[in-house]
């Protein structure tokens, strides 16, 4: 929706974030007939999501600065993106591997393993439980404190682009409930999915509206705080002087911002946010000239020798004569762009005279602690009867159908057809 347009002052949901979790939950609300106000203070809808375009021509690339491939176990995910062009753009992702650079050194992740330590304590999984356990002690006692800290310590904080030696070895990994039988098992999506996540935000009864941040929220009648869902509903402030009312409210932003939002009237719920700690990682994506003759086509690289956790490329769908890469650095390190630019040419063997493009991105992304399940428990009980909605990566996981999970099943438990 344009800045110009004007908005109506009543909402049946307003959805603070339009990352992935507050557009599926918009979906969801659209199918009921809702009429929804989605605010974004970011330029872009998306969220953690972000594709940038490589090359030109007939059949131009794509780089993902954040989330880069979805399966077909994804189910609540591909449900929200049913009537968009998701599948029509979706292409299959052939995984390349992902290669360990240590000292220079470039090494596959299987040559990185000691098989004797792995042999002498992988027995110990049969009786070793992961609850209450971090990943730190559950996989360095069955896989040994060696393959733990040179191998699977490393490729972790890859994909979590954080340090995950804390997280609970339970919060990893979820067993996936079916397939659909006819999506592709492991795809990307052309021209990257962040266009395809943001498409949900033209869906009728959706008003999205960008650059527009919420600084307050209070319940519509300061008696209502514990309500039902049919309760005098919630107004939200923005940036801009405006007032929104809406019969229910979701909050899709990071934990301390949601915290923030609730704390004067929700205390209890504020509280219980507050207590999850976000990392920030700082990404880079960079376009080379190719060729790039000394590394082989990879899905990516885990870097446990540098500021940033791992590079990520662009190699399945190559666009000729270029290479792109997306490396995730440490935002704690505090290096400035032209630092992390450095660092990129240095671990990729590249000259800054080949970088014909960068593009740069940061994430606040949860550190989930031991607990973080009953904390959940806790939250949701809170929640219950308030008419408010809590979604996001911080919740039932990181990945994108984690996001969509809990979104479905936070409309589930609130909305109700108008």
């Amino acid at each position: 929706m344009s800045a110009a347009s004007p908005l109506p002052d009543t909402y049946d949901l307003c959805i603070i974030g339009a990352g992935v979790s507050g557009l599926c939950l918009a979906t969801t609300a659209s199918r009921l007939g809702l009429r929804t106000l989605v605010l974004e203070r970011r330029p872009e809808a998306g969220g953690c999501l972000g594709s940038v375009p490589v090359g030109s021509g007939a059949a131009p690339g794509w780089l993902e600065l954040g989330a880069h491939t979805c399966y077909n176990s994804y189910l609540s995910f591909l449900d929200a993106m049913a009537g968009t062009e998701l599948l029509a753009r979706a292409v299959p992702r052939k995984g390349l591997g992902f290669r360990m650079l240590r000292g220079g050194v470039l090494r596959s992740i299987p040559a990185c393993l000691d098989y004797l330590e792995l042999l002498h304590c992988l027995p110990r999984a049969f009786w070793t439980a992961k609850a209450d356990r971090t990943t730190e002690a559950y996989y360095g006692r069955i896989l040994g404190p060696r393959n733990w800290d040179q191998v699977l310590h490393p490729m972790l904080n890859a994909v979590a682009s954080q340090e995950t030696a804390e997280f609970p070895a339970d919060a990893l990994f979820h067993q996936r409930n079916g397939r659909r039988k006819d999506v592709l098992r492991s795809f990307a999506v052309r021209g990257g999915l962040g266009p395809a996540v943001q498409a949900l935000a033209a869906l009728p009864g959706i008003h999205c509206v960008l650059d527009r941040e919420a600084v307050a929220v209070t319940p519509s009648d300061k008696g209502s705080q514990t309500s039902d869902h049919d309760g005098a509903g919630f107004t939200v402030g923005t940036d801009r002087g405006e007032s929104f009312q809406a019969r229910h409210l979701a909050l899709a932003t990071p934990a301390p911002e949601a915290a923030r939002l609730l704390g004067s009237d929700w205390p209890g719920i504020a509280g219980l946010l507050a207590r999850i700690q976000t990392r920030r990682v700082q990404t880079l994506g960079v376009v080379f000239q190719d060729p790039q003759t000394h590394l082989p086509r990879l899905t990516g690289l885990v870097l446990p020798d540098s500021p940033c956790f791992s590079a990520v490329s662009a190699d399945t769908f190559p666009v000729p004569g270029q290479r792109a890469w997306s490396l995730h650095f440490d935002g704690g390190r505090g290096l400035d762009d032209e630092a992390m630019l450095d660092c990129a040419c240095r671990l990729l063997g590249t000259p800054r005279s080949a970088v014909t493009a960068r593009f740069r991105r940061d994430h606040a992304l949860p550190a989930v602690a031991l607990g973080h399940a009953r904390w959940l428990q806790e939250l949701d009980q809170s929640l219950a009867g308030t008419g408010l909605m809590v979604v996001g990566n911080y919740l039932s996981g990181l990945s994108i159908e984690d996001c969509a999970g809990r979104a479905q099943r936070e409309g589930q438990r609130v909305l109700r057809p108008r």
